[in-house]
């Protein structure tokens, strides 16, 4: 069954209005590029399919007060060159450039990548680590929730009927390093099989967030309180290994996983040693 063209709405309003109107019967796409594995050819004649690319209210990268703020819209590529990004949230910046080929990259939204919520997606345990917050909008009005609040299980979220991401607010904390590193099958076209995300200094705790262990952005505390102690190794990568032997128990990557999350978080304090 042929399906109809897809909506294109040219503003935040009309795009709104679309949703109003195909309550429970519509599909955002951005970039396109998770609905492509996730629906394929087996979309709903039922479902219209919004193309929210032209709404440029969900675009744009700036620095307002003490936050840095980023669309939606925003592809993988424009987050890992905005020196803005690179400088005030370098594990964000680092984890985009790690999204798989340079086509995805020029396609995929950070919007998309968060509001899929897929395990193995690589910019949310990024975004947690810096204490981002999403901002939603819907006919009903606005609310922010923490990344780690916004991801409420594996491929779920907080996104209620009629809502979507606008934005991203990051706030800024002069001090703070941060570092991201992941473990994929190749090195291009990568699905992460472990990602992780630290944060440190800037007057705050330690943020340490790890993907892949059947959530988006999986906190650690133990290893936030080893990189409080003291800039050791082994406290630090011990913890992580503990949060993985907890969160996949009895799975069969178990011992892959458990392994290689040390030599990850050996990884990443070397990057943030190097930044200090």
């Amino acid at each position: 069954m042929n399906h109809p063209d897809p909506l294109i709405p040219g503003s935040l309003e009309e795009l709104l209005n679309f949703i109003e109107r195909y309550s429970g019967r519509y599909i955002l796409a951005a970039g396109g590029t998770d609905c492509l594995v996730k629906f394929g050819g087996r979309m709903s004649p039922r479902c219209r399919l919004i193309d929210i690319s032209g709404a440029a209210e969900l675009r744009g990268i700036s620095l307002e007060h003490d936050e840095l703020r980023i669309g939606a819209l925003e592809t993988m590529t424009s987050l890992s060159e905005d020196d803005r990004v690179k400088q005030h949230a370098p594990c964000l910046a680092a984890a985009a450039a790690k999204v798989g080929s340079w086509q995805i990259r020029n396609r995929a939204t950070v919007g998309g990548n968060v509001a899929n919520a897929s395990p193995a997606a690589d910019t949310p345990s990024a975004l947690a680590a810096l204490d981002a917050v999403v901002l939603l909008t819907s006919r009903k009005g606005s609310r922010e929730l923490p990344v780690p609040a916004f991801l409420t299980g594996p491929n779920r979220s907080a996104l209620e009927p009629g809502e979507l991401i606008r934005a991203f607010r990051i706030p800024l904390r002069h001090g703070r390093v941060s570092a991201f590193g992941k473990i994929g099958s190749r090195t291009e076209l990568s699905i992460a099989r472990l990602n992780l995300a630290a944060a440190i200094g800037g007057k705050t705790e330690p943020r340490v967030f790890v993907g892949t262990l059947g959530t988006a952005a999986l906190r650690c505390p133990e290893a936030e309180s080893a990189l409080a102690r003291n800039s050791d190794p082994a406290p630090f990568c011990v913890a992580l290994s503990a949060l993985v032997e907890k969160a996949i128990a009895g799975r069969s990557t178990l011992p892959y996983k458990r392994s290689a999350i040390q030599a990850l978080g050996e990884d990443v304090l070397k990057t943030i040693e190097g930044i200090v």
